[in-house]
Parts: structure tokens; C-alpha cells; sequence
């Protein structure tokens, strides 16, 4: 693989793969971090044997570095460090600004705090329009678990969302 495709491999789907891994460890900079490793990985490996569309196998690659992440005793530490520590005052970067703005949101901040299973299949189906099918290709699980799982976390959205008293008819 040559220097140009690499740089439109990552053009293409960098941003993608970056919001995708945000919606599992909800850091910006840990997102990049894991997307970065991410294309190493596949331009040092060359694993890739073509059974699937190139942005799937990126997304599962992400999915799985993003799953190793929140399993580290890394993250687990940082998680504890925030807790303890008081974060002193800096000024944002852009792209820091741009997410608080959307975490603002009352539908994006409930779909953040549902839980994993639920939210991938939410972000996936609502916010990368894949279908159920799609979904369930990429996450190696039936299509049935997918759908059982999006009713569920609409459920849950529902239940959180109504608390927030948004007014007006948002579902329906």
C-alpha cells in the first residue's frame, strides 16, 4: 500500500472512526488515540482479506481497540485520578468546544449515558444510518439481538428523556 492510499483511507474515514470510538470512551483525545493506532495496525498488518466493505473492518477494529481501552487498568486509573484530583480551568481546543456543545443536547447526552450494548446499536442505526442487518455484521451478533436491542434502549431513551421534561410531542 502506497503513501497516497494511505492518506485517503484515512481522509475517508478518519473522522468516522473518531466519532465512532468516542461513543465508547467518551474522551476526544483517547478517541483520536485509538484511531491512530488503529491505522497502524492495519497498514503494518495487512490483515485485511477484502470478505468485507473496508469501512466495516476499520469500524470492528475500532470497536475492539475502544473495548481494550475500557478494559485497561489505564483507563480505570484515570477514571479514579479525576475523582481525586481537582482539574484546574483550561481553555478549550475547538474541537473540546465543539463537543460540549453537543453533549448539551438533551438527546445526545441520554444516549451517551445508556449503556454500551445499547448505545452502539443506537448511534450505529440512528446517527450512522446502517441497518439492523449491517449492525449485526459488524458486531458479529444476530440481527434479532439488534433489533431487541435498539427497542430497548429507544425504551430506555424514552424513560430518560421524558424525565428531562423537554416539552412539547418528541415522540411523536
Amino acid at each position: 500500500m502506497n503513501t497516497d492510499e494511505m492518506k485517503e483511507l484515512m481522509h475517508l474515514y478518519g473522522d468516522y472512526l473518531t466519532r465512532l470510538s468516542y461513543v465508547y470512551v467518551k474522551n476526544w483525545t483517547v478517541a483520536e488515540d485509538i484511531v491512530q493506532d488503529v491505522f497502524i495496525k492495519y497498514f503494518q498488518a495487512q490483515q485485511y482479506k477484502g470478505q468485507a466493505n473496508i469501512k466495516t473492518y476499520l469500524a470492528k477494529m475500532t470497536i475492539h481497540k475502544s473495548c481494550d481501552y475500557l478494559r485497561s487498568i489505564k483507563n480505570r486509573l484515570r477514571i479514579l485520578e479525576g475523582f481525586w484530583k481537582n482539574k484546574q480551568q483550561t481553555m478549550p481546543s475547538s474541537e473540546q468546544q465543539t463537543l460540549k456543545k453537543l453533549e448539551q443536547h438533551a438527546i445526545a447526552k441520554a444516549v451517551l449515558e445508556l449503556p454500551i450494548k445499547y448505545r452502539e446499536v443506537i448511534v450505529l442505526f440512528y446517527y450512522e444510518d446502517m441497518t439492523s442487518l449491517e449492525i449485526a455484521t459488524l458486531l458479529n451478533t444476530s440481527e434479532n439481538t439488534i433489533k431487541t436491542r435498539l427497542r430497548r434502549g429507544r425504551d430506555l431513551l424514552k424513560t430518560s428523556l421524558g424525565e428531562l421534561q423537554l416539552g412539547g410531542d418528541f415522540y411523536e
